[in-house]
């Protein structure tokens, strides 16, 4: 399936034009000296989990998890990163993690990816290990525009329901008070910029039968910040700068710039 903020051939003609410029340099100046910035990573957790949700972790007993950004990469650099056979800590199994950044100083791409990922941590209220295929988020912004969008294909959550084939960006799914997962989440920033994650786990602490604990799974998450709008450039010069055409003050024109003749 795939899900997306703006309509898939604006996400592959912007960063068309993002690869383009990285490569070969902006096609004109940007409206301000500051470079766009973008940042991705591939997975990130912080829980605290009750006794009992993992029991292959510390006997079964509570404990608390923070693995940090997995696999991240900026546009200040590193600009790419690679995880294989990432286990999470027990919550996450995923074959690999990647993620890369392409940018000049009028345009960012952002790009994450988890290939085969499991969600133990969601074993419990899913009645199955949820699993997925595919798992990505990107994004891209040049000149005045950023857009982002979310893939994810083979996506098995078990309990927690079906992801709708054309999901809305925020699509939210899960169980009142136990767990919320948002699909394709996207959050615009106050400066302009667009953070996607293309899978985010909640588990809400609530005081309520089945739940398992409280913070934030992230799979696949990107960040583009606003861009620069492109100064405007200099008009052609004329293609035989040697013929010059004087109108006299005053005298009418064509739309042409010849003189109109008076009937």
């Amino acid at each position: 399936m795939r899900t997306t903020m703006l309509r898939a051939g604006s996400l592959a003609g912007l960063t068309a034009v993002v690869l383009a410029t990285g490569a070969t340099g902006a096609t004109g100046a940007p409206a301000g000296d500051a470079g766009v910035t973008g940042s991705a990573f591939g997975a990130s957790a912080g829980v605290s989990l009750l006794p009992g949700v993992l029991k292959d972790l510390a006997g079964g007993k509570g404990i608390t998890v923070e693995t940090g950004k997995l696999a991240p990469s900026s546009s200040t650099g590193p600009t790419s990163a690679n995880v294989a056979d990432a286990p999470l800590k027990g919550l996450v199994t995923a074959k690999a993690i990647s993620s890369s950044v392409v940018s000049d100083t009028a345009s960012v791409a952002s790009k994450a990816s988890i290939v085969e990922a499991t969600l133990p941590v969601l074993a419990a209220v899913a009645g199955r290990v949820p699993s997925a295929r595919v798992i990505s988020a990107r994004c891209a912004s040049a000149d005045g525009k950023v857009v982002g969008s979310s893939d994810l294909a083979g996506v098995n959550l078990g309990r927690l329901g079906t992801i709708p084939a054309e999901a809305a960006p925020n699509t939210r799914l899960g169980i009142p008070g136990v767990v919320e997962v948002i699909v394709n989440e996207q959050d615009q920033r106050y400066d302009g910029g667009l953070d996607v994650t293309a899978l985010h786990v909640k588990l809400l602490g609530g005081d309520v039968t089945g739940a398992i604990g409280s913070g934030d799974v992230k799979l696949a998450s990107v960040s583009c910040g606003p861009a620069k709008e492109l100064a405007p450039q200099a008009p052609p010069r004329p293609q035989n700068p040697g013929q010059v055409t004087v109108v006299p003050a005053g005298a009418p024109q064509t739309g042409d710039g010849s003189l109109a003749t008076e009937g």
